[in-house]
């Protein structure tokens, strides 16, 4: 009865309130002016975002096998696709992202994203569109050397990212992670360059350390799993970067492989189905600025040569252990990573001048480039 009461009350005291006891929340609708410098990079994202695709390595089986798969793995049905064609299942077994860099259906990503803790277990991926269109791809090539890999679908006129000019890049510079992190769907982050040449990182991903060849840049944009293989993209739409992975060691660190290393990766690939790289046999090893600038070099940046394969291209043209080289064909040389990547981008079966400091003077060498022979 008390109860009934209550309410009786309260009931009543909302029925005695007026229009004037009301107020209007204020509120402005104008237009959002995304003319304005820095106000919204929403109409270029709208055009960068149905380039960027989820790709999942799928294991493509018969009906018993995926009966049996079943049984002991957990397979969300709505992800497995039938095949007409082949008249076999294909079943997800990893997830990450990928951005089209060509129409006719060229598809960079990740190696690890196409493989299963480095191994090669399958050559089918499948790849979902934003459109939602679900698309078979066949996996091209992957390159553990620099976590690069190309799928490749059947299909043309695909909305698709040109590359940019990643040496460009400078810290600070505002650039957007694009994938699918965590299978939430497609999404944006921001954030800026944080640093640039990154190398012997240790990176997540169940990953005890990064790819052999290491030139990431790192940025603040927020990388998260199912990111790897996206678009990094600078504020014109252009591709700069493919996110990879976070440190494992740290919070809010993401690195994503450098433009111009992935194209370069992408071209052998797509051609090839292998990486050529070049190829002069030599090891080395960093050199401190001061004892660079000690031994000559003038903006004390250098790397010293530690070995000289004998009968090796660089060994016939005269470069000596403990030869500092300053430049490759003009390009500077930071340290001993710089000229590794360097030497890895030269083309087999042209010559290469390295300029050197040997005794503190300044000397330059033709060194012939052959090809690095595959598993080195």
């Amino acid at each position: 009865m008390r109860i009934s009461l209550r309410i009786a009350l309260y009931l009543l005291l909302v029925a005695s309130l007026s229009a004037a006891d009301k107020i209007d929340l204020p509120t402005d609708v104008r237009p959002i002016d995304r003319s304005q410098p820095g106000v919204s990079y929403a109409d270029m994202l709208s055009r960068v975002t149905p380039a960027v695709v989820s790709v999942r390595l799928a294991l493509e089986v018969g009906e018993n096998d995926l009966r049996r798969l079943s049984m002991t793995n957990p397979i969300n049905p709505k992800l497995v696709r039938h095949d007409p064609v082949t008249n076999k299942y294909l079943v997800p077994i990893a997830l990450g992202s990928g951005v089209v860099i060509h129409p006719s259906g060229y598809i960079l990503t990740n190696h690890h994203v196409v493989t299963a803790q480095g191994q090669v277990v399958s050559k089918v991926a499948m790849v979902q569109f934003a459109d939602g269109r679900d698309l078979r791809g066949t996996i091209l090539g992957s390159d553990s050397r620099t976590d690069v890999a190309v799928v490749k679908v059947d299909a043309v006129d695909l909305p698709y990212l040109r590359f940019g000019e990643s040496d460009q890049l400078r810290v600070g510079d505002n650039v957007f992670a694009v994938g699918n992190p965590l299978d939430v769907g497609l999404s944006v982050t921001s954030g800026i360059v944080s640093g640039l040449s990154r190398s012997n990182l240790v990176l997540s991903a169940g990953r005890a350390r990064g790819p052999d060849y290491q030139d990431f840049i790192q940025t603040s944009a927020p990388i998260n799993p199912g990111n790897s293989g996206g678009a990094l993209v600078d504020t014109f739409g252009r591709l700069v970067g493919m996110n990879t992975a976070v440190r494992s060691d740290g919070v809010g660190i993401g690195y994503a492989v450098p433009g111009n290393l992935a194209r370069f990766v992408a071209d052998s690939l797509i051609a090839r189905g292998y990486v050529v790289r070049g190829y002069i046999g030599i090891d080395g090893e960093d050199v401190a600025f001061v004892e660079a600038v000690r031994l000559g070099a003038a903006k004390g940046q250098a790397a010293r040569l530690t070995e000289v394969d004998e009968g090796a291209p660089a060994f016939k043209a005269g470069l000596k252990v403990g030869d500092l080289v300053t430049t490759v064909n003009g390009y500077g040389i930071a340290g001993w990573n710089d000229l590794r990547l360097v030497i890895s981008g030269l083309k087999p079966g042209t010559e290469a001048t390295f300029a050197i400091l040997r005794d503190n003077k300044s000397q330059l060498v033709r060194v012939p480039i052959l090809e690095r022979p595959r598993g080195q």
